[in-house]
């Protein structure tokens, strides 16, 4: 230990701490006052100058102290005014080198989160190096909570702790680096986490997914429902009539294109169809699943409470389709084209999302295959991309010309369709076939 005289210790500029606060500085000076200077300042000689390396804040409370008259001690020995107890940075050994750089750099409140993070890493590497030293076990986030959050709850200090090691991992990702907050950066780590998982899924599902992966099934999907296993899918995503009599548009005046709708779009058939369809599906799907249903705005309320009815959790409020496309105006001489759709949305346990979008959606028409209220694949393919990860599971019971294959195919999940009418069917064989 070497007594320097405290005008000849210089501080950079480019380390020196931003105004810390009077009354934290006020109480280490009282504690330096009635206990003494426990550890001496870190210096290191360079260039002729004595250089500060640590302790900063105890040199100011130790100029506090003489400001007020007062003196303090260091060992038991009172330290004569204007000397500062020093260490030489080469005198001391690596990991005591590396703890006091540390205790001076972790303690300060101006750090931003990355520097907080990668202290904290620092930190914890030291503790294990120690304790390796004096063959003790490994040391533990709670032991690093205890010491770098006293003042907090356990269980707060271990979970900031718990972020801060997770964070100083990926802090050579520039998109985690760049977070404005630890909380912003976890959820980029995890969305990435979560991406490359199911980027290996897709690449273990598609070494052995083919097209006769998926199944098309002909006649009434409440018939065939009934006969299937309870428990097995992933999502239902469909599009059954509406219940506006659309068997009566007279398309938009011979307007829009001349395939006009052939089943019954009676409100006693959609009632007829929709209340077994929602038990059903129910009952089919897995303990954590999704529902997508397409509908008309006058019978979306009726729906979401026979959907709630038999067991789905329902979002309160539609997605929405948007059509730039679409041509379809019911009073084709006095008013708008009707331009969007909605779907409900519903869900069976929690199943999470696989990310938050919007619940508006914009994408034109397909081009179409012969039959009417043909949904285009992208739509399809961007309801699934929230729901579905490669191998699940998708049932469409009301299957149509199978938009469902391609767009499940794309992700590598398994499509269950169901269609009755003939035309429709013959249409989705061929899309199928296409697929192989």
């Amino acid at each position: 230990m070497h007594l320097l005289l405290v005008e000849h210790i210089t501080i950079l500029q480019t380390r020196q701490r931003k105004e810390i606060d009077s009354a934290e500085l006020l109480d280490l000076a009282n504690s330096i006052g009635s206990i003494g200077l426990i550890h001496p300042i870190v210096v290191r000689r360079e260039e002729g100058l004595i250089i500060l390396v640590a302790g900063e804040r105890r040199i100011k409370a130790i100029l506090t102290l003489w400001g007020m008259g007062q003196s303090y001690s260091h060992g038991g020995t009172a330290v004569e005014e204007g000397y500062i107890p020093c260490t030489l940075l080469s005198e001391l050994s690596p990991l005591d080198a590396m703890e006091i750089e540390l205790e001076e750099n972790i303690r300060r409140t101006d750090l931003t989160w990355q520097d907080r993070c990668d202290a904290t890493s620092q930190l914890f590497e030291l503790r294990r190096l120690q304790a390796e030293k004096q063959s003790k076990p490994e040391p533990q986030a709670k032991e690093l909570a205890a010491e770098l959050y006293p003042e907090h709850h356990p269980s707060a200090a271990q979970e900031a702790v718990r972020k801060e090691l997770i964070l100083a991992r990926h802090l050579k990702d520039p998109d985690v680096a760049a977070a404005r907050s630890m909380d912003e950066g976890i959820k980029i780590i995890r969305r990435k986490e979560e991406s490359a998982r199911n980027a290996a899924l897709g690449e273990s599902v598609g070494k052995t997914f083919s097209a006769q992966d998926h199944q098309l099934l002909k006649g009434d999907c409440l018939e065939l429902m009934a006969k299937m296993s309870s428990d097995q899918f992933d999502v239902i995503l469909t599009d059954p009539p509406y219940g506006i009599d659309a068997q009566n548009f007279n398309d938009s005046g011979g307007k829009a294109d001349a395939i006009g709708h052939t089943y019954d779009d009676s409100y006693d058939n959609w009632l007829r169809l929709i209340r077994p369809f929602c038990s059903s599906t129910f009952r089919l799907a897995k303990s954590q699943a999704h529902l997508y249903v397409f509908c008309d705005i006058d019978n979306f309320v009726e729906l979401r409470g026979i959907a709630t009815l038999s067991g789905w959790k329902c979002f309160r409020t539609p997605l929405v389709w948007y059509n730039p496309s679409s041509q379809r105006a019911p009073w084709p001489q006095n008013g708008p084209h009707r331009r969007w759709q909605m779907c409900l949305y519903a869900m069976k346990g929690e199943r999470p999302v696989l990310k938050l979008a919007s619940d508006m959606v914009t994408y034109a028409s397909d081009q179409n295959l012969g039959y009417s209220a043909q949904k285009p694949v992208d739509l399809y393919r961007d309801l699934l991309s929230r729901s579905c990860r490669a191998g699940d599971s998708v049932l469409d019971p009301f299957a149509g010309t199978g938009t469902i294959f391609p767009a499940a195919h794309s992700m590598k999940v398994r499509a269950t369709g169901i269609e009755i009418d003939s035309t429709a069917y013959g249409i989705a064989v061929k899309r199928l076939e296409e697929l192989k």
